[in-house]
């Protein structure tokens, strides 16, 4: 049986198997299959459960959010591009959960440009107020285009706060996203002596009051603080030309009312025109070409007067300005001769101050060698958490950095005061048009 046969032409051959070569199994021998007997697990013991692997599409989802929260803050073209590309991708940038991401991964929003007034004529006092883009990507906020006839006032966390000038048919504040283009209107609060100058005594037809905007939220760090449109109040600081006392008063958007105002005796006129500092739920506010600071507690109601030590400053006088905050304390600065000199300061109980560190920075690196000692090299504004001071000379507007010092020119013309716009896009991305 073992014996093999070969057929070639007419003759028929047997092949036997070598002496050493196993016997070739039986097909009628069948193989028995192996069973597996279930053995009995002990009683209170649970079988371990498999983990359901992840399917490709989402590793794929994971790693495209990844990528996108990777994209730097001054290149957004790429964000809005990817949600126009398709609607799982518009879903997840416009989610809330990616856009708070988003903003935790940076320390501070970008700068994207800086609000300013003019006017046309000297007779007209009306203002007229602009945007100019300072960002790679040229932003222009749609929403600011029916607002040039507005006064811009201030302007922090993504929202920017202007006022209707004098006049019959508009009257009253408004609070803008110009990322989001919403907008929040409400009216002038009964303090006619603080906001307004007399009749008959000065042509301007803009407040002379400091009007500030801030952050309603409990422990606000200047991230996550507006980007689902959360409240805010508008605290506004002035002088009342009657009986030389400053007053103060608060709108919230919670109550939408403002709240009684207060006063304290002050002598000196607060400058209206100048900036104002925020440092958790006070308002500071510098007053004109005087050693005094008024600081207004916002929850607490109260007003107060503090004193700059001007005594301290080695022959520096009163032509410091007071330019926001950094890192928690409030910054003055001043232009002498060739040096951009800086101050923070820390307030004390009972209105006591005092410097807590002083530099100064080389405007030689950064200026035109004609303009390093002009005497029209002016102050005009200042981005908080970003550190960069805003410096117009007749060579044009340059944007000092605190940390580098290193200085770039970022446009030609002259300013008397400018308003930094800092916000993030991404929230800007639910608002697009629908695929």
């Amino acid at each position: 049986p073992n014996e093999e046969e070969e057929k070639g032409g007419n003759c028929t051959r047997r092949r036997h198997p070598p002496p050493n070569a196993p016997p070739k199994p039986n097909p009628s021998t069948k193989t028995p299959i192996p069973i597996s007997i279930p053995i009995p697990m002990a009683t209170g013991s649970r079988a371990p459960r498999r983990r359901r692997p992840r399917s490709p599409l989402t590793l794929i989802d994971d790693l495209v959010r990844e990528i996108f929260l990777r994209v730097p803050v001054d290149d957004p073209v790429t964000l809005v591009r990817g949600a126009a590309g398709c609607r799982s991708w518009r879903s997840m940038l416009s989610a809330p959960n990616f856009a708070r991401d988003y903003r935790k991964a940076r320390s501070a929003a970008p700068v994207l440009g800086f609000l300013h007034n003019t006017t046309s004529e000297p007779e007209d006092r009306f203002a007229s107020s602009h945007f100019v883009s300072t960002a790679a990507f040229r932003f222009r906020p749609p929403a600011y285009e029916d607002l040039s006839r507005w006064d811009v006032l201030d302007s922090r966390h993504g929202l920017a706060l202007l006022h209707a000038p004098k006049s019959k048919r508009n009257k009253g504040f408004v609070v803008c996203d110009l990322v989001t283009s919403q907008r929040w209107k409400f009216g002038d609060p009964e303090c006619y002596n603080v906001m307004w100058w007399p009749h008959g005594d000065h042509m301007d037809k803009r407040i002379r009051c400091s009007a500030t905007v801030l952050c309603a939220k409990a422990q606000c760090d200047q991230l996550d603080c507006h980007g689902d449109g959360g409240p805010f109040r508008v605290a506004l600081v002035g002088t009342d030309y009657r009986n030389l006392r400053s007053h103060a008063t608060v709108y919230s958007s919670e109550t939408r009312e403002w709240r009684d105002t207060i006063s304290v005796h002050n002598l000196d006129f607060v400058n209206g025109r100048g900036n104002s500092a925020v440092v958790g739920n006070k308002v500071y506010v510098q007053c004109v070409e005087s050693d005094k600071v008024v600081e207004y507690n916002t929850h607490e109601q109260k007003l107060s007067l503090i004193t700059l030590p001007f005594e301290d400053q080695e022959g520096i006088d009163e032509s410091i300005d007071l330019m926001g905050v950094d890192d928690g304390s409030l910054l003055f600065a001043s232009v002498l001769k060739a040096k951009l000199c800086l101050w923070t300061m820390e307030a004390g109980p009972g209105g006591a101050a005092g410097w807590a560190r002083r530099w100064a920075i080389e405007l030689k690196p950064s200026l035109p060698a004609r303009f390093l000692t002009d005497r029209a090299n002016t102050l005009v504004g200042f981005a908080e958490g970003v550190g960069v001071i805003f410096l117009s000379t007749r060579a044009g507007l340059y944007a000092i950095e605190l940390n580098s010092g290193k200085g770039n020119k970022v446009h030609k013309g002259f300013f008397d005061k400018v308003i930094p716009y800092r916000s993030f896009c991404t929230r800007a991305i639910g608002w697009l048009p629908g695929l």
